[in-house]
């Protein structure tokens, strides 16, 4: 019996492998590819060579290069380039070629259908010449009569900013920058090649250009702007109460050489959930996003803070703001956190505010001459998924206060250009002063209540009378010439704002022609000073307009033109505008909430559409 069981259990064994051959063979003729990836080592250059000198062959990004001796004739140079049997090559070899002009392509062709090209750059020695330049694997296209060399990375390539080439150069010769030394491409860089006898030089301008990751770059339906969210993959679009959602075509924009499946202008129901819209760039890479309408009105006002919640605020003035703004708006009032910033949370707020001011409670916001962007928290910086959704937010119809320490926000969001690394001058918009900018600002105590703080309202002061604007209504201005705002004994002082525009726009200051001029350029409004300055020196509070609609001659064009939102700055300056006392009194603390509300439905109240 025992074996009985054995001889079972072999049988069946058998059956199962008998099984699994049939299964096998009988199904090689459909599974098996008849497709035969060609032996790409059948169409390689094996060795290229000109009179007794072999040239160096890169293999991984096609390149040849070589150094004759001094002094050679590069207008007639015949080169011995062999081959497998099996291939062929063009030029062939043996022709007499012109590398004077600069580098030249060989392909090679095999008969098992495999071909390669190799660019071959040849100089003499001494001869101050690049002969090949890569990044990576992806090889720089040279231009001898120009000068020029331009490079295509890919998207996942690493950054613009840091970028370490590998070239080769001409024996005989060297290079201010080494060849593997990293470098910021994102504009422009010079490379200048000496010759050993220190007399000839030659430079060449380097460009690279990256392949931009597949991504919308806005969704429209109807004339509504879409919030994107990029760390989400999602956009949200608000559309009117009411609105049919089955049958909707949205316009949709993207980077150059990409393209979105449904297309752009395609009809789409999106009344059952959302939509998925794929997005593939020239590399094949793709990206998903999950549209999602909502037909809803904005109707929230939001304000944005650095902790999960108002209770758990840790500066007073951001605590104080969001305390009244909840009371004072109830139902129709949301505190939404600086991190968690999402196209879903944002959706349904028509105004936000954004406020902190720190020096007493040392968060660590600080800025330099050089960088501003540290006064923010890393959610509001730019390139930051938070900043993205805001500045979608924004685009589409938002309106936004900004005041006290995250002033520079108006910077992440492109709304003003500048580039705190670089010198004053016209397009780069930086700030004038940074008084009080470390990160424990200025604290000054037992001050007595007749220093007043306030805002400069004179005309003087402005491009003209703003006294008569709604965000002034219900409000006196002292002597019609200023609004105060702050006598408390302990206040909290920064003043990292713009004083004045030298060397960026002309008239730069101190008349009303330079605030008009700035007005103009900006598509803006300029609101007051410092209490006690008596003409347009400073810009103690700016609303920043739509740009979407007609703008002055003297608009800069480096500003986006799609905004529809306005952005509202209130400069943390010694204009006074503090919430929170200190522990002492503001006679003036009705001022700063009839001002802070006046703003925040005057912004409400603008149709954006």
């Amino acid at each position: 019996m025992k074996t009985i069981k054995k001889q079972f259990s072999f049988f069946k064994i058998a059956i199962v492998f008998f099984a699994l051959a049939i299964t096998l063979f009988g199904c090689s003729k459909d599974d098996n590819f008849n497709d035969n990836v060609p032996d790409y080592t059948e169409s390689i250059i094996q060795s290229f060579k000109v009179g007794d000198k072999y040239a160096d062959i890169n293999h991984t990004i096609g390149t040849i290069t070589m150094t004759l001796p001094s002094g050679s004739d590069l207008k007639h140079v015949v080169a011995e380039i062999r081959i497998p049997d099996s291939a062929t090559i063009s030029p062939a070899s043996g022709t007499t070629l012109d590398f004077s002009a600069g580098p030249i392509t060989f392909e090679v062709k095999s008969t098992n259908g495999a071909h390669r090209t190799y660019t071959v750059s040849i100089a003499a020695y001494g001869d101050p010449k690049m002969l090949s330049f890569a990044i990576g694997d992806k090889n720089g296209v040279i231009d001898e009569v120009k000068g020029t060399i331009e490079v295509e990375i890919g998207s996942q390539d690493g950054s613009l900013s840091s970028l370490a080439p590998s070239f080769v150069i001409a024996e005989g010769t060297t290079v201010d920058f080494a060849s593997g030394v990293a470098r910021d491409f994102t504009a422009p860089k010079v490379y200048t090649i000496l010759s050993n006898n220190g007399y000839t030089a030659k430079q060449y301008t380097v460009t690279v250009k990256q392949i931009k990751t597949p991504s919308i770059e806005s969704f429209e339906i109807n004339g509504t702007v879409g919030i994107i969210d990029n760390a989400a993959n999602s956009i949200v679009v608000i559309l009117p109460a009411g609105t049919n959602l089955s049958s909707l075509s949205p316009v949709i924009a993207l980077p150059a050489e990409q393209t979105v499946s449904p297309s752009s202008g395609a009809n789409q129901d999106f009344s059952n959930g959302a939509v998925q819209y794929t997005v593939t760039n020239k590399e094949m890479l793709t990206k998903v996003y999950s549209v999602t309408v909502q037909s809803i009105a904005a109707t929230k006002y939001a304000f944005l803070g650095l902790e999960d919640n108002i209770s758990s605020l840790k500066d007073d003035d951001a605590k104080a703001a969001a305390t009244w703004m909840q009371a004072t708006y109830g139902v129709d009032f949301k505190y939404i956190k600086i991190d968690d910033i999402s196209a879903q949370n944002i959706g349904d707020v028509k105004v936000a505010m954004l406020y902190y001011l720190t020096p007493k409670e040392d968060l660590g916001f600080s800025a330099t001459a050089t960088d501003v962007s540290t006064m923010l928290p890393a959610a509001l910086r730019a390139g930051s998924s938070q900043v993205q959704v805001l500045k979608s937010w924004v685009k589409g119809g938002g309106d936004i206060l900004i005041a006290g320490d995250p002033n520079p926000f108006v910077f992440s969001l492109g709304r003003v250009p500048a580039n705190f690394g670089a010198a004053r001058a016209p397009g780069n918009y930086v700030y004038s002063e940074f008084g009080c900018s470390g990160s424990n600002g200025c604290y000054d105590t037992g001050k007595p209540s007749d220093d007043i703080w306030g805002l400069g309202m004179r005309d003087s002061n402005n491009s003209g009378n703003r006294r008569g604007h709604a965000i002034f209504n219900n409000l006196t201005f002292e002597n019609g010439e200023y609004l105060p705002l702050q006598n408390s004994a302990n206040r909290e002082v920064r003043l990292i704002w713009w004083q004045h525009f030298d060397g960026i726009l002309n008239p730069s200051c101190c008349g009303s022609d330079a605030a008009a001029q700035f007005e103009k350029t900006m598509t803006a409004v300029k609101f007051g000073t410092l209490r006690h300055i008596g003409d347009a020196f400073g810009y103690g509070a700016v609303e920043f307009k739509r740009t979407d609609l007609a703008n002055d001659a003297a608009f800069d064009s480096t500003i986006s033109t799609d905004f529809k939102g306005h952005v509202f700055v209130i400069s943390n300056t010694i204009l006074g505008y503090e919430w929170d006392s200190n522990g002492s009194t503001n006679a003036y603390q009705n001022n700063i909430e009839v001002f802070t509300k006046n703003i925040l439905d005057y912004l409400y109240t603008l149709d954006n559409d």
